[in-house]
């Protein structure tokens, strides 16, 4: 499990297998604010790493997302959708829901109440 630090906002990443699949669980922790946004985005390349395409992103403790938090995140399905991995998104709190709504994701992206739920309805 590694961990990236931000001003505000902490990832936890962490492989984990889902039948053949290798996923990478991204936790988001904190905030995206204005005094940490760029460089979230310029750094976010750093969860493929390990060039794995399939995640699962826990916005369980994301506690505020801004405009520029949205495009980092928008930014990442990208590169997933790219790289013709899988997408899924769990914890949302009612802000949370609400911007996601907002987003326009694409229609392949599942969203769970829970990271648990997303990870036992990956497929």
């Amino acid at each position: 499990m590694g961990s990236i630090e931000f001003s505000a906002l902490s990832l936890e990443t962490e492989i984990i297998e889902i039948g053949k699949d290798r996923v990478l669980l991204v936790s988001f922790n904190g905030q995206i604010t204005n005094t940490n946004a760029y460089d979230i985005n310029r750094n976010i390349s750093a969860i493929f790493e390990e060039d794995v395409y399939n995640l699962i992103l826990d916005l369980t403790n994301l506690q505020y997302i801004n405009s520029i938090g949205v495009a980092t995140l928008l930014g990442m399905i990208k590169t997933v959708e790219s790289k013709n991995g899988k997408i899924q998104i769990g914890g949302l709190n009612h802000f949370l829901e609400n911007v996601v709504k907002l987003m326009d994701l694409p229609k392949q992206i599942q969203i769970h109440a829970t990271k648990e739920i997303a990870i036992k309805n990956w497929n």
